[in-house]
């Protein structure tokens, strides 16, 4: 079907993006890879690109997560070749900001970004509170700057 080989092919994309492979996210070292991709694809759902708008996000043990995307990923094929997903600068610049930093970073910040788009209203001592059950190794000034950050990103 050629909708799904167009959607398989914009994951494909992605890996592209993040240097990686579908061979690499599949093996059972791949967890880095595959929490990249991951948080790469949630930021994309976030800026409302097309098709990641598909994928739904749960908060997990390393922050937001698709079962869905994940399925995907595990039946990619190594062959599937890339389709383009087309970006403005500004979305295309705040992917690459994004994915400049580490898997920590990543995971923090995908975290404030999903509990703001699901609590609105919450303030920024709320987000700490609930991101320091599930995160205790998060200290205050690390998720003020990472939130700082994507407050000036304008991404919360």
């Amino acid at each position: 079907m050629a909708g799904q080989e167009n959607f398989l092919g914009c994951i494909s994309w992605l890996l592209h993006v993040l240097g990686t492979s579908a061979e690499k996210v599949k093996a059972e070292d791949g967890l880095e890879d595959r929490l990249r991709l991951q948080k790469a694809a949630f930021l994309l759902k976030h800026l409302g690109v097309a098709p990641f708008t598909l994928f739904n996000f749960n908060l997990y043990v390393r922050g937001p997560y698709s079962p869905d995307l994940a399925e995907c990923y595990y039946h990619l094929e190594a062959e599937t070749a890339p389709v383009e997903v087309k970006l403005d600068r500004e979305k295309e610049e705040l992917l690459n900001w994004f994915l400049s930093h580490d898997s920590k970073w990543l995971e923090i910040a995908s975290s404030i970004i999903s509990l703001k788009r699901t609590y609105r209203k919450i303030d920024e001592d709320e987000v700490y509170s609930i991101l320091k059950m599930s995160k205790p190794w998060v200290d205050q000034q690390k998720f003020a700057g990472i939130y700082r950050e994507l407050e000036n990103r304008r991404l919360i």
